[in-house]
């Protein structure tokens, strides 16, 4: 395979203090110091040098809890030399509020990380402790406080559907996000996946009408108080987006390091366990180009073929099924989803799909 430098790049944390109950990714207690896991990650990205020889645009640091880190691993990290941002490039780290300290967030500054994403979840007492998030509904707005003093960019995950959350509890949570001058909110819907606890206790998928009234309640809340849904899950102030993962959603490549982590390099998908697949070009025409449709900017029939040809025998029946969606109200005049239109977005995509497999 040729190699191309990569100008977007993920680093993969695997360490949690403990498991939430829906969690089922890569993750888990530390079996080894995080100096020692910043070593490793560092000589992959030594072995990797050929991919990382120009600056990037983004890195995005995920979980797992990166910030256990602490400040001393992201300083490692940032005088490693091993890669560097762009002027203005964005750097993000996800962060537990019970690791969130003024020492780590002042590393943090120093280090280059520009974002700041906080999972919170809810900012409801029974509901964190059902979901073992091991952190208080104080913890959480002591955490964003602290850190609105050192980014100008912070953001939290919520998710909408968790069990036995009456819609009244929702929607406080949804409310107090609001009130705490955030630039970004990423609400997810809940699923069961198959390694999370949860799913391993039988637990079934909660009710999805119950859920989609959720998102959609937050949604029309968070656009009230002015921010843009710019992705299936994701709402920004303006000039907040999250450029890492806009870059995946333009179906863009990236360099993943650390156990657990995926990369999209060319026609080579490596997944979070290992494996490692070259697609053929139409599974990887499919897969970077219908994942735009995620995005409140459109959707572009002829401006997808022409950046993909092997997409041309698709191209009138894609244009005609969009046409449909947009005439039964789930898109809009330039095919971005309407708010009904991301609740059967999964369905609309299988519609597209269909008649290339």
């Amino acid at each position: 395979m040729e190699v191309v430098p990569v100008r977007h790049l993920y680093i993969h944390v695997p360490f949690c203090s403990g498991r939430c109950g829906y969690c089922a990714f890569v993750s888990g207690l530390p079996v080894q110091s995080p100096a020692i896991y910043v070593e490793a990650v560092l000589a992959e990205a030594v072995r990797s040098r050929a991919m990382l020889s120009m600056p990037l645009e983004t890195i995005y640091c995920g979980g797992g809890t990166p910030t256990l880190l602490g400040a001393e691993g992201f300083h490692r990290l940032a005088v490693s030399g091993a890669f560097r941002l762009v002027p203005g490039g964005e750097w993000t780290v996800e962060a537990h509020p019970a690791t969130v300290t003024p020492k780590l967030l002042a590393a943090l500054v120093q280090a280059g990380v520009t974002r700041l994403s906080i999972g919170v979840q809810s900012f409801d007492e029974k509901t964190l402790q059902l979901c073992n998030r091991r952190h208080s509904v104080r913890q959480a707005l002591e955490a964003i406080a602290c850190a609105q003093q050192f980014f100008s960019d912070v953001g939290i995950d919520l998710i909408a559907g968790l069990p036995m959350v009456s819609s009244s509890v929702w929607r406080d949570t949804v409310e107090q996000a609001v009130a705490l001058g955030l630039q970004h909110v990423s609400v997810y819907a809940l699923s069961i996946d198959s390694g999370s606890v949860w799913h391993k206790q039988g637990m079934t998928e909660p009710d999805s009408d119950c859920v989609c009234d959720a998102v959609a309640w937050a949604a029309e809340r968070l656009l009230q108080a002015g921010f843009v849904r710019y992705e299936t899950s994701n709402y920004a102030r303006p000039g907040f987006t999250c450029r890492h993962n806009l870059n995946t959603w333009h179906g863009g490549d990236y360099l993943g390091l650390g156990h657990g982590a995926a990369s999209r390099l060319g026609a080579l998908r490596r997944s979070g366990d290992g494996t490692e697949v070259y697609l053929e070009p139409l599974e990887d025409a499919l897969e970077r180009t219908l994942t735009q449709l995620r995005l409140n900017r459109g959707f572009s029939v002829s401006a997808v073929v022409s950046d993909y040809p092997v997409l041309a025998p698709y191209a009138r029946f894609w244009q005609r099924k969009l046409e449909v969606f947009y005439h039964q109200g789930l898109l809009t005049e330039n095919f971005a989803p309407t708010t009904r239109g991301y609740e059967v977005l999964d369905a609309m995509l299988r519609e597209l799909t269909c008649v290339c497999i």
